[in-house]
């Protein structure tokens, strides 16, 4: 499996400062929860459909942080490799979060729709609409803001775009979410330095040989977290591809930002 979401969690006071808490999905998500909280001591009880519990020994302050990260688990999509990618990368790509998937299927009435994010990636990309990119880059601060990791990394740098690209929905996110939270622009720290195909018409084999030195590092990334942002992430070969590129450049960590993800895990194939 390559997209997560998890559907229920439970966090509750059982004592003084004593919770106990219940995740769905534990293999997933319990090694976030410690990589994000290092300081808190997670001893988790595996129980039946893939459950876990753990008693914690937390104050207020750490249980509004745990009830923030759960709360994204809950809203976004995580993404992992998918097994179509799995033979190229290892694990450049830290963390990745989709907002949601683009599209929703009402089964009554057998019809696809948007998802909220969906449709204001759409408008945002097609439209050039201020009020959806607002709205996406509002989401986005808000999972950079609740998720440790993302809140630490200081660098906000886009998917590049093919040189002769007038308009780039990820240029605009990125700069508007690096004003908003703070974070640095990146958006010169890395470039498309010749012309590629859409990536959606090609086999992944064909992806590597036309990506392969299309994509220039230019600035110093060494020992820095950075988050990578773009629009769709459908195969993510793209994004890893870049990750990879980071990773080799010394960056700390990479990790994906991407306004939704499209329901298929390939491109053409």
């Amino acid at each position: 499996m390559s997209r997560y979401q998890m559907f229920k969690h439970e966090l509750m006071l059982v004592g003084n400062s004593k919770y106990q808490l219940k995740i769905w999905m534990c293999e997933t998500y319990a090694p976030i929860l410690k990589e994000c909280f290092p300081d808190i001591e997670f001893k988790f009880v595996l129980g039946d459909k893939g459950t876990c519990t753990a008693s914690l020994h937390i104050g207020r302050e750490q249980e509004q942080e745990i009830r923030g990260l759960l709360d994204i688990f809950k809203t976004h999509v995580l993404l992992k490799k998918n097994e179509h990618i799995v033979p190229y990368f290892d694990n450049e790509l830290d963390h990745c979060f989709a907002l949601n998937y683009n599209l929703v299927e009402d089964l009554e009435i057998g019809k696809t729709d948007y998802t909220k994010y969906g449709r204001l990636e759409h408008e945002a990309k097609e439209y050039r609409s201020k009020e959806a990119l607002m709205g996406l880059v509002e989401a986005f601060a808000n999972l950079c803001e609740k998720h440790p990791i993302y809140r630490i990394a200081r660098i906000v740098t886009p998917i590049p775009p093919n040189p002769s690209k007038a308009f780039h929905l990820p240029i605009e996110l990125a700069k508007d979410l690096a004003e908003k939270t703070g974070k640095k622009d990146g958006k010169a720290l890395i470039r498309k330095i010749k012309e590629t195909r859409r990536m959606q018409e090609l086999s992944f084999e064909e992806k590597t040989k036309e990506l392969q030195g299309a994509i220039e590092i230019q600035g110093d990334v060494d020992g820095k977290s950075i988050i990578l942002v773009d629009d769709l992430y459908q195969s993510g070969f793209t994004m890893w591809t870049i990750a990879k590129l980071l990773k080799k450049k010394g960056a700390k960590k990479v990790l994906g930002l991407a306004c939704v993800k499209s329901w298929r895990d390939t491109d053409n194939q």
